[in-house]
C-alpha cells in the first residue's frame, strides 16, 4: 500500500505508513492515535483489538485511493495539497532559499526561490514539474481538485 500512502499523503492526508511495520504495532498505533486501519490483510482485521479499520480490496492504487475517499468522504482540496513529506508524513514548512543551497541540484537552486522542508528527514521540496505530472496523474485517474473555498473544481495547482 506504499503507492497508495504517497498519494494520500499528496492529498494532505496524515497517513502512517510502514513497510516493515508488524500487525501488534499497527493496532498499538490505531488505538494510541485514534487513526483507521487501512489493510488488505484479511487476518489482520480478524484480531481483537482491531476496531477501525477499511479493507482495500483493490490492487491498483486508483482504485484503492478511489475506494478509500469514497468511504471516508474524503476530497483533494488545493490548499492541502502537498504539505507533507511523502516520505515521512511530517507537515513541510516554509525555509530560506540559502539554508538549502547544498540539497538540490543547482539548476533547481538557481531556477527556483521558494522551497519547502521536512523538519524530520530534511528532505526538500518545491514546485517544480513533478507537482504537474502527480496532478496530472490524478486528473486522468479521475480525481478532482477543488479550489479553496469554492467547491470548484480543477486538475492544475
Amino acid at each position: 500500500l506504499g503507492k497508495l500512502a504517497r498519494y494520500l499523503r499528496v492529498g494532505g492526508f496524515d497517513t502512517v505508513f510502514d513497510k516493515n511495520i508488524t500487525d501488534s504495532v499497527i493496532i498499538q498505533i490505531s488505538l494510541d492515535e485514534q487513526r483507521h486501519i487501512l489493510t488488505r490483510d484479511h487476518r489482520l482485521i480478524e484480531r481483537t483489538l482491531v476496531r477501525d479499520y477499511f479493507l482495500i480490496e483493490n490492487n491498483l492504487w486508483p482504485d484503492q485511493l478511489r475506494a478509500i475517499m469514497n468511504h471516508f468522504g474524503l476530497q483533494f482540496k488545493k490548499e492541502r495539497m502537498f504539505v507533507r513529506c511523502l516520505e515521512d508524513n511530517t507537515v513541510i514548512v516554509p525555509v530560506e532559499k540559502k539554508e538549502i543551497k547544498d540539497l538540490v541540484y543547482p539548476f533547481t537552486y538557481k531556477t527556483h526561490d521558494e522551497f519547502r522542508q521536512c523538519p524530520a528527514c530534511k528532505r526538500v521540496y518545491w514546485s517544480g514539474t513533478h507537482i504537474t505530472a502527480v496532478t496530472d496523474r490524478l486528473k486522468l485517474n479521475g480525481f478532482v481538485i477543488a479550489d479553496q473555498g469554492t467547491g470548484s473544481a480543477t486538475a492544475g495547482l
